[in-house]
């Protein structure tokens, strides 16, 4: 390195020499050595920097061939790694492949699905309509019950008297369903079973069976409750109201308290609970003083089912139900209904006249053809009515007294019958035939005398407000019965049918509200003191009897309504 820097070196002055030279010659002028020297330095720093950026460069080199190196080897190892991914590329082409045969198919099922939707919402948007046009809708109400009964001095027809006990489970579940067509039109209907658990019979006695069909413990079948139309026209100005079919005549309007659910009638609890067919007119007014005014008409056919269209022989007069009602909301007490109702059961007939002819039968064959020892029982004959029934009803009721937390009721009822003095005839009667006989009169034991009977009914129930226990309600009612008192309360579902009791009945309960409106729980307790017997028919046949019974009911309730 030496050596080249003193040959550059004289080189540089060489040239310096023959350019000076020449210059001097041009210029002639004279160069001083320090001039030469600054040069000589000047390029000697140009030639270290040079060096410098020499031994830069090289070790930019080395690192770029460095980096060059592993360039090469991760371009090795992506080689590699590319050659097993076009294998797996392979492979999952392969797939894919599949995979796009099973889209196909799947695609095919969803729009195979698409359409079955479209027809599904097509078909639902014209349920819908539907529903809305006709308003069609429906109702649940299922309770399962317990009920404790214990009956003491209980009063027997040969004049003795003891106690009986018993306790029970039972279903029942009322199906309602409505519909309007039109505004002038509304269908209503209630299928109902009522049944003991775990029992699977039919009810035996035809007597009054049609009264009270699907309101007695029986089997698991559903009966026909309710099943009626109404009809009111707009070219009456939809003023009056056309009913026909099995019409809602029972359940009782009350009962809503005491059940606390929505009412199933509007005729009072005293006057007629019982199911009828029949029709009816609704007369309404815009007035202050009258809301609406009633006439029904309903009967009871005494047919044998063996011509139901042709005359039975063997048949009596058909009952005939006669209503008149007046209903008005009190302008002067909010939430009130008040009623006045004129009930006549006419063309009363003797009930249960198949049975005792069947009796008379097996009694003229036993003991005067087989046996011999008593004359056959001949000319029977049986009146073809006994008479009929008056009954005068008023009720009140009001929710929410004097805008307090109680709901009142009260209702007093009188009725009178109106016997016509016939009697069955017949030659030869056997005294217990004849007993039978003196049971079935109108009210009496000979169809000869009028009577007349009053009640009395009244509640209150009390609304407690209270978010811990869901608003639950506690009520307490009364009902007095006369010795000639003719209750008519051949539906009612409680075990005793408290309104038919000639006597008195305390009732307490409490209803336990669990899932808002939909479930609740009832319990309750009846105690009963009875003066007289009561009869067939809810009192309607045969001649009341002293007693001094005494009956309690403790019932609990689960109730499902929606």
């Amino acid at each position: 390195m030496l050596r080249f820097k003193g040959i550059l070196s004289v080189y540089v002055i060489i040239c310096f020499l023959l350019f000076s030279g020449v210059s001097m010659a041009e210029e002639a002028k004279a160069v001083p050595i320090d001039k030469f020297q600054e040069q000589i330095n000047s390029l000697d720093n140009q030639i270290k920097a040079q060096n410098k950026n020499s031994e830069k460069f090289k070790k930019i080199v080395i690192d770029q061939q460095e980096q060059i190196k592993s360039l090469k080897k991760n371009l090795n190892r992506v080689y590699k790694q590319t050659i097993e991914d076009t294998g797996q590329i392979e492979v999952q082409q392969q797939t894919a492949g599949d995979l796009k045969q099973t889209v196909a198919s799947q695609q095919e099922e969803i729009d195979k699905l698409k359409s079955n939707l479209a027809f599904v919402y097509k078909q639902t948007i014209k349920d819908t309509g539907m529903i809305e046009k006709y308003k069609l809708g429906n109702e649940v109400y299922m309770r399962s019950s317990y009920y404790d009964l214990q009956r003491d001095d209980v009063l027997f027809s040969d004049g003795t008297t003891d106690d009986e006990y018993e306790n029970s489970f039972v279903n029942y579940l009322d199906l309602k369903f409505t519909a309007e067509p039109s505004d002038e039109l509304q269908f209503n209907a209630t299928l109902t079973m009522y049944k003991l658990w775990g029992t699977w019979n039919s009810p035996e006695s035809v007597r009054s069976s049609d009264f009270n069909y699907s309101s007695t413990p029986s089997d698991s079948g559903v009966k026909v409750k309710r099943a009626y139309v109404d009809y009111r026209p707009q070219w009456l100005g939809q003023q009056v109201n056309l009913t026909f079919g099995r019409l809602p005549t029972s359940d009782g309007y009350l009962t809503q308290y005491r059940y606390n659910r929505p009412s199933q009638t509007s005729y009072p609890d005293l006057a007629f609970n019982a199911e009828s067919d029949g029709a009816a007119f609704t007369f309404y007014f815009n007035n202050v003083f009258a809301k609406s005014f009633n006439l029904v008409y309903a009967r009871s056919e005494d047919d044998t089912d063996m011509y139901p269209f042709k005359t039975d022989s063997e048949g009596l007069e058909d009952i005939d139900f006669y209503v008149a009602q007046f209903n008005s909301d009190l302008f002067f007490l909010d939430n009130s209904v008040f009623t006045l109702q004129w009930l006549r059961v006419d063309n009363i007939r003797m009930t249960g006249d198949d049975v005792l002819r069947d009796s008379i039968d097996d009694y003229n064959m036993i003991y005067g053809q087989v046996l011999g020892v008593a004359p056959s029982v001949t000319d029977l004959v049986f009146p073809q009515e006994l008479g009929y029934v008056d009954k005068f009803t008023v009720q009140l009721n009001n929710d929410l007294l004097l805008d307090g937390p109680i709901d009142f009721f009260a209702s007093v009822s009188w009725s009178k019958s109106h016997p016509n003095g016939d009697q069955v005839t017949a030659n030869n009667m056997p005294s217990n035939i004849q007993g039978a006989i003196d049971s079935l009169y109108l009210l009496s034991s000979d169809n000869q005398d009028s009577q007349s009977g009053w009640a009395f009914y009244t509640g209150l129930r009390y609304n407690i407000e209270s978010k811990l226990l869901r608003n639950p309600k506690v009520g307490v009612e009364y009902f007095d019965g006369s010795e000639y008192w003719v209750g008519l309360d051949i539906a009612a579902s409680d075990p005793y049918q408290k309104l038919n009791t000639r006597g008195s009945v305390w009732e307490i309960y409490w209803v336990q509200p669990c899932v808002e409106n939909i479930l609740q729980f009832r319990t309750g307790y009846q105690m009963i003191d009875r003066d007289y017997t009561e009869s067939v028919m809810a009192g309607l046949y045969g001649a009341p009897n002293k007693t001094d019974e005494e009956d309690s009911l403790f019932y609990f309730s689960l109730e499902f309504i929606f």
